[in-house]
């Protein structure tokens, strides 16, 4: 099995405190992580743990102190210019709250061209046909395209930002939390459509999540992180039956030990049975 990412020792850090008392604080403290070709894989850890922050640094909205990361062959770290705009397009990210990372002020089908206009060649009406595409594949109308971004439900919102992600065609996506803001049944039905476009499109997912239930569906890996480190990276069965990690062991018993009722675990593991 090929690699599609490759994290090698990288630290991240930032300074708090102020009046002269600076301090520096490791959230990442030399952490190395290989992500599979076609893989899922979930990093999971309580909050605080450095798991977004990884995410961020993939993708380039923090800077590492030192480390790696690489991507096709290329180092993600330091790169700029062109190359790092075409890599830019081959890795897309969906954030928690879609709210957030769709501009109030234009209409949805104006964000969804963007990312065409920018990183293809293609002109409006093959623009304007793939977008109609990418929605019709996503469930949603092709008017919603017309419609501003409060005037979505929370699901068609997030269906509206992983479209936008889409169409750049990435082959690696990041998720950051991308369903806990919504309600339980439209978590699920955005849950499975992950699952179904990671097939239909050849994705390598790294997701993360601090629900170890959407984990546990979901990842083919799950790696587990604890103050900025990864304390285990192991196959989910694996893990979940045996975890050998102290925090891990903690975590899962923790999270897992009571069933709660209308979870978003509970629907996906109703769906999945027969």
């Amino acid at each position: 099995m090929s690699d599609a990412l490759t994290i090698s020792d990288l630290v991240v850090s930032f300074d708090k405190g102020s009046m002269g008392r600076k301090q520096t604080l490791n959230v990442l403290d030399g952490l190395s992580l290989t992500v599979h070709q076609g893989e899922t894989l979930c990093v999971v850890g309580e909050s605080g743990s450095g798991k977004s922050t990884l995410a961020n640094a993939i993708v380039g909205l923090v800077k590492p102190v030192s480390g790696s990361i690489t991507f096709q062959g290329a180092e993600l770290v330091g790169l700029r210019g062109a190359e790092r705009r075409r890599l830019k397009s081959e890795i897309q990210m969906v954030f928690q709250n879609p709210l957030l990372s769709l501009s109030p002020r234009r209409v949805v089908g104006d964000q969804l061209d963007e990312p065409l206009r920018v990183h293809t060649e293609l002109r409006r009406p093959e623009r304007t046909a793939k977008i109609a595409a990418m929605l019709n594949q996503l469930g949603l109308a092709e008017t919603i395209s017309v419609r501003y971004p409060h005037e979505l439900s929370g699901g068609q919102a997030q269906r509206v930002a992983l479209a936008r992600a889409l169409l750049v065609e990435p082959s690696l996506m990041l998720f950051d939390e991308p369903t806990s803001a919504l309600d339980v049944s439209v978590q699920a039905g955005v849950l499975n459509l992950l699952r179904e476009l990671k097939d239909e499109l050849d994705l390598t997912y790294v997701f993360i999540t601090h629900d170890l239930g959407v984990a546990r569906h979901l990842a083919d890996r799950v790696a587990v992180m604890s103050s900025g480190e990864l304390v285990e990276v192991r196959p989910t069965s694996e893990l979940f039956a045996d975890p050998r990690h102290p925090y891990t062991k903690n975590l899962l018993d923790s999270s897992l030990g009571i069933p709660q009722s209308g979870s978003v675990t509970e629907t996906l593991t109703n769906e999945a049975t027969p």
